[in-house]
């Protein structure tokens, strides 16, 4: 149904700001549907194929920039920090710098996860959000997180609530815009901005109102980063072409957003319900898989091999089973296509940190330019920040990407 509304070895090169965008714009669909458990999940399409993914919610997991009213358990000097209940298996870490004066043990606190630190919650992408390099905020962890700590999730007072076109901070009552109101003529922006941050206001005083309100602690005061308003937060544009959804629950959620912050997108909403299965019409009932996949095969027979370590993620292209009457052609085929499906894994994996790649040996000068060139363009339609490291003296492909 439709709407009817109108580096790390040595490097050659080294580029340390983010890829630029790409002259092609693809095609964008964004489809919300649940699983076999009901558990909603959302995935980005460019020009029909995935791209990036929400992956759905353990029940009970903690979620990046969830909003909790906590409570200190035990304040660590040695740390610099308060260690806070939050309603998980480990306490967070509040940095003192930001706790309030006269902080005592037992005190509730209105805490916002920052950035989430064990293993076992880690399990939502992100995505989360238009995370281009100069968003303000995180927007969900790696989809294969390391272990960094044992003090728990880390934690801030200083408050944000996302939006589309603005991130709002009730400290000192400012507003950061974001990446995706930028190409908006200064008028409907203006507009929009606007009509947002009431919105986000309005969010800020319930929360107030629930913090203030009888209860157990700790307990769960907003969650911004729901599955369908990070997928509209992170992917909707002016050009996507449409906003599909797998049941009327997930349609009115959608509607209810969108007519608040950007009707002009109203339009694009479409529910497909009953029988209809939105994920096997995609072919994404194997999407799980094919995101831990080892081993990718491309068109001409050749693969690309992921191997992910605790410093580093390597990816190796083979030539696989691909013959050709030309080898330096084919090994250029090869690489080209590789290339580009090591773009799409990065974000569709979320990975975050180092990825050395290995290409197939190209002994011509300018084959090795057109592969760089290649591997370039296809890294810039990534929404996350990218360091390019280029190649290695060894012949190796360097980049670092971060979190989107």
């Amino acid at each position: 149904m439709s709407r009817d509304r109108s580096g790390k070895a040595s490097v050659t090169n080294p580029v340390t700001t983010p890829v630029t965008s790409p002259v092609t714009v693809p095609v964008t669909d964004i489809l919300v549907y649940r699983d076999v458990a009901a558990r909603v999940q959302a995935v980005l399409l460019e020009d029909g194929q995935a791209v990036e993914w929400i992956r759905p919610q353990r029940p009970g997991a903690a979620v990046r920039q969830d909003i909790i009213l906590g409570r200190i358990e035990a304040i660590e000097p040695a740390l610099n920090g308060a260690f806070v209940a939050i309603g998980q298996t480990e306490n967070g870490l509040l940095p003192l710098k930001e706790a309030p004066a006269n902080l005592k043990v037992g005190q509730s606190l209105v805490v916002q996860i920052r950035r989430l630190t064990t293993l076992t919650d880690d399990v939502t992408s992100s995505r989360s959000c238009d995370a281009g390099s100069d968003d303000p905020i995180d927007r969900g962890p790696a989809s294969q997180p390391v272990n960094r700590s044992t003090k728990g999730h880390l934690l801030t007072t200083r408050i944000q609530y996302p939006g589309l076109f603005i991130v709002y901070e009730p400290i000192g009552d400012h507003q950061i815009l974001r990446s995706k109101a930028r190409p908006l003529d200064e008028t409907m922006r203006t507009t929009l901005t606007a009509q947002e941050l009431q919105v986000l206001k309005d969010q800020h005083s319930q929360v107030l109102a629930a913090a203030t309100a009888p209860g157990t602690l700790p307990r769960l005061l907003l969650r911004p980063n729901e599955t369908v308003p990070t997928a509209l937060q992170s992917w909707s544009s002016l050009n996507l072409r449409s906003f599909q959804v797998s049941d009327l629950e997930l349609f009115q959620e959608a509607d209810r957003y969108l007519a608040a912050r950007w009707p002009a997108l109203l339009p694009k909403l479409r529910l497909h319900a009953g029988s209809f299965d939105l994920a096997a019409v995609f072919r994404l009932t194997d999407l799980a898989r094919e995101a831990s996949r080892r081993r990718i095969l491309l068109k001409n027979g050749g693969s690309i091999v992921l191997d992910q370590t605790e410093a580093l993620l390597a990816i190796d292209v083979n030539s696989g089973q691909a013959r050709a009457s030309e080898p330096a052609r084919l090994r250029l085929q090869t690489n080209l296509l590789a290339a580009t499906e090591i773009a799409r894994q990065l974000r569709l994996r979320n990975i975050v940190g180092l990825v050395v790649v290995d290409f197939i040996r190209l002994a011509d000068a300018t084959a090795r330019q057109e592969l760089v060139a290649a591997f370039t363009a296809a890294l810039a339609a990534d929404r996350s920040k990218i360091t390019i490291g280029g190649m290695t003296s060894l012949g190796l492909f360097e980049l670092i990407r971060q979190a989107t």
